[in-house]
């Protein structure tokens, strides 16, 4: 709402893109709050099982970044996704265990483990016809190819400190897996 009211106010162009579980290289895998891929890649990296919370049946839409990038360029140059709103990416529904399947596949091995349910969306699929009708979207990068792309990359990089929050502003509602 804020980038619309000051465009409106402004006289300002706009378009609000909301990419959907984006992966690729160069993603940071030792963040420990985000993107399931990039964390079982980095737990997988030092010896620990790769978490699911919950049942694992929990659905996501994955997108490469290579996909990604020339949608995004494309927001900003093309006339009809001015004053649009867009999820980009994001076709293809998959349950977590799924992706996790894959992804052992493609590392060779490796443990799950699952924790306590999250609060958390069971099935977050975009709606994304917006950005294949005006950014041009392709889905061209299956999962597995993407992964692989993504693991070489993850191999080669030098081992980085994971930043963790020391404490948080309220314990009520915080994760026990957060705590640790």
């Amino acid at each position: 709402m804020d980038i619309q009211i000051a465009g409106e106010q402004h006289g300002l162009d706009w378009c609000i893109i909301r990419p959907h579980n984006v992966y690729g290289i160069k993603q940071n895998i030792w963040d420990k709050y985000r993107n399931v891929l990039g964390i079982w890649m980095y737990q997988h990296m030092i010896g620990r099982p790769m978490a699911i919370f919950g049942d694992g049946e929990q659905t996501r839409a994955f997108s490469f970044i290579d996909d990604s990038l020339e949608p995004l360029w494309n927001a900003a140059v093309r006339p009809e996704a001015s004053k649009e709103i867009i999820n980009l990416g994001g076709v293809e529904e998959i349950s977590i265990t799924d992706a996790s399947k894959i992804l052992r596949e493609v590392i060779g091995g490796g443990n799950i483990v699952h924790l306590e349910s999250r609060h958390e969306v069971k099935h977050s699929i975009p709606t994304c016809q917006k950005s294949v009708d005006i950014l041009g979207f392709k889905h061209e990068t299956t999962l597995k190819e993407g992964l692989t792309k993504m693991w070489d990359w993850a191999q080669k990089q030098p081992m980085r400190d994971r930043f963790v929050w020391s404490d948080y502003e309220l314990d009520k509602g915080i994760y026990s897996f957060w705590k640790k």
